[in-house]
């Protein structure tokens, strides 16, 4: 069936109906408008496709519908008052609790999340401050007393297929007890868990950036993890980053187990790609697994030899790199640097001042793309589309190579995708 498309017109909380028949509507996608327009989102509902859209006008349209007035009409069209509910932004607050350099997390026992890992926190009620609700909801689910301390950050993540979203408040926070009292309908476990492991293990978008920010603001531990060059920490104004595997999305793979710097190539069309997202005002890091060291094919020297020829190769063709952040272990060591572990992601926001909110994980395997995921970035799979397994390594965008990535994005073809929001 052929779905039906309309227009969501907006400006200043104005709202552009037609009149159709006694009832207002949206304008239908195709029907003449008195003035130009920009699709920024879309919102899904089954049948129906609602396009949001910008307008360009001179002056501000005051003979449009105030779009709070819209909710108590009985002439409106039901599809405009729900489209206009998805845009109201949901308010959540949300806690962070460090001790000994780690995290509390609380698994849900119901809902959306049940099963799944946490920040304590939730819903804000009307008129409730936000760090009013972060004590009150930390108070009622863990059964002690709270402190709310300085503020971590304020996001917003949207719902897949709609622009609705939710504004999440996050906070550092003092327990005043560690005597627990879980609201057992809600909360089934709690535990001090170390920020990669917290990563892991929670699908809050919120939690995820959050607890990045924990470590960039060195409320934990920092982990070990090997770079090409001294860390340097950045104020964190410098833009967003592409954070790129190494073999097989930006030189080839090797062919042999020992691989020096007259054995490398680089992959047709990276280098290209590469400095047209530098232009684009993307910063370029490398995240690289290198457990040939530990399996003892290659040595240390090896890897940064190779790393310094890729840097050269890409600094004289315009597409210089911040970094390379590299891990020698194999998976029997259980480091928190190798992916799909996301140490080396949170190294590399450390050193950039960036929160991956604002990064692209973009590599050649599953393991680059859960690593991306578990810090909350964006990713993309540079390979051919194929069954994901597991599932939870589905990328948000599938390339051929990086000069299809590079030319989306800079395109804009290739938005932010939506993140799921939970609570």
């Amino acid at each position: 069936m052929r779905r039906r498309e309309h227009l969501f017109v907006e400006t200043d909380g104005q709202v552009y109906l037609v009149r159709d028949r006694g009832v207002w509507r949206f304008p239908r996608a195709g029907e003449r408008l008195p003035f130009r327009h920009e699709v920024t989102a879309t919102m899904d509902f089954g049948a129906d496709v609602v396009l949001r859209a910008r307008p360009t006008l001179s002056y501000h349209p005051e003979e449009w519908f105030q779009r709070d007035d819209l909710f108590a009409r009985t002439d409106v069209d039901g599809l405009v008052t729900r489209a206009l509910y998805m845009t109201m932004a949901r308010l959540v607050a949300e806690v962070v609790f460090v001790k000994r350099g780690r995290v509390l997390m609380e698994k849900a026992a119901r809902g959306f999340s049940k099963g799944h890992w946490n920040i304590p926190g939730g819903f804000l009620d009307y008129g409730e401050r936000p760090e009013d609700g972060a004590r009150r909801e930390s108070e009622e689910e863990l059964g002690v007393p709270v402190r709310i301390d300085q503020p971590l950050g304020t996001y917003v993540s949207g719902f897949p297929g709609k622009p609705a979203f939710t504004v999440g408040f996050v906070y550092r926070g003092v327990l005043g007890s560690e005597r627990f009292r879980l609201k057992r309908d809600e909360i089934e476990r709690v535990d001090w868990l170390p920020v990669p492991e917290g990563l892991e293990a929670t699908r809050n978008p919120f939690a995820k950036w959050a607890l990045v920010d924990a470590y960039r603001d060195n409320a934990v531990p920092e982990i070990p993890v090997r770079r090409h060059r001294p860390s340097r920490p950045s104020p964190g104004d410098g833009g967003p980053v592409a954070f790129l595997d190494r073999d097989g999305t930006i030189i080839g793979a090797p062919k042999t187990a020992h691989v020096g710097p007259e054995d490398f190539a680089f992959l047709r069309g990276a280098k290209a790609a590469l400095r047209s997202l530098r232009r684009a005002g993307f910063r370029l890091a490398v995240v690289s697994n290198q457990d040939g060291v530990s399996w003892g094919w290659i040595t240390e020297r090896d890897v940064r030899a190779v790393n310094a020829a890729m840097a050269r190769g890409l600094q004289a063709a315009g597409a210089r790199i911040e970094n390379v952040f590299w891990c020698p272990h194999e998976l029997r060591d259980g480091c928190a640097c190798r992916k799909p572990r996301p140490g080396m992601l949170l190294a590399g926001c450390k050193d950039l001042g960036v929160n991956p909110r604002d990064a692209w994980m973009v590599g050649d395997r599953p393991e680059d793309v859960l690593a991306g995921k578990a810090v909350g970035a964006m990713t993309a799979f540079v390979g051919a589309p194929r069954r994901w397994d597991p599932p939870e390594a589905k990328p948000d965008l599938v390339v051929p190579d990086l000069a299809t990535f590079a030319r989306l994005v800079r395109s804009g073809e290739v938005r932010p995708p939506a993140r799921p929001a939970y609570t």
